[in-house]
């Protein structure tokens, strides 16, 4: 089981299908809860998800939209973190 991190060869496929869901369902904003992450990880086989939402966790991605917004942070201009909408 590995931890997917931005360095991980299948980042870009999660980041995009992440994007998409959230593009479709919204993000709830809801700290530590990660429905789409979550379910993502789990449907792509082979990823430690507890592992992983903590890596999430350690930089900034406390919901759906923040992995994102501040994890993958090489795509934004801007290299603060940005809080989500509660």
């Amino acid at each position: 089981m590995e931890i997917l991190t931005i360095e991980h060869p299948r980042w870009t496929e999660f980041a995009k299908l992440l994007q998409a869901t959230i593009e479709s369902d919204g993000c709830n904003a809801v700290h530590y809860d990660r429905p789409h992450a979550t379910n993502l990880l789990e449907t792509i086989g082979g990823i430690d998800v507890p592992a992983t939402l903590r890596y999430f966790d350690a930089h900034g991605g406390y919901c759906d939209c923040e992995i994102l917004l501040n994890v993958d942070r090489r795509q934004w201009s801007s290299r603060e973190p940005i809080e989500s909408v509660q």
